[in-house]
Parts: structure tokens; C-alpha cells; sequence
């Protein structure tokens, strides 16, 4: 199996979207708009969600991966952020 680009452009009005879009392996969420992202954070149909404009190929080896104990013992999900986001959340954290 090999990893390729693929993306659906549709109009959708954002209140809308999540519930529309469905079981989804990677979802990308391009957007200042909090509330959007914590909606997506609280999808459980969104196996991965990246928050910025990150490549849906990218790999994170740190992130849940197929065969470690969370697949087990919990329902696994990977969750990127840029680098400026990660930034500003520390920064928030202190």
C-alpha cells in the first residue's frame, strides 16, 4: 500500500462539515477558527487529524502506530500540529 495525495473539494457550510465528511483516515484542518478545531479534536470519525497545512504523507514515528499497546488498550489517533501552533501552545503552557 502506498501513500498518495488525495483530497474532495465540496461547498459545506463549517457547522455542517464534520458531520458530513464521514469516516475520514486523514483530516486536515487549515483554519484559525478554534472552535473548528476543537470540533475536529472531538471527532472520533477522523482516525488522524492535522492541524495546518501539514502533508497527509507525512509520518510521525512518535505518534500511535499499528501493533503498540494504545491500539490495544485504547482507540489510537494521531494528532499534528505545525510548528508555529506547537510554539504558541507551549508558550501558553509556560
Amino acid at each position: 500500500e502506498y501513500m498518495f495525495p488525495f483530497s474532495t473539494v465540496v461547498e459545506c457550510p463549517q457547522d455542517q462539515m464534520l458531520a458530513k465528511i464521514g469516516p475520514t483516515l486523514v483530516c486536515s484542518v487549515i483554519s484559525n477558527d478554534q472552535k473548528l478545531i476543537d470540533a475536529a479534536t472531538d471527532a472520533t470519525h477522523i482516525d488522524r487529524l492535522n492541524i495546518g497545512p501539514i502533508p497527509t504523507s507525512r509520518l510521525n514515528w512518535l505518534q500511535p502506530h499499528e501493533g503498540s499497546i494504545i491500539d490495544f488498550l485504547f482507540r489510537s489517533r494521531a494528532y499534528q500540529v505545525t510548528d508555529e501552533v506547537q510554539a504558541k501552545l507551549q508558550a501558553e503552557v509556560g
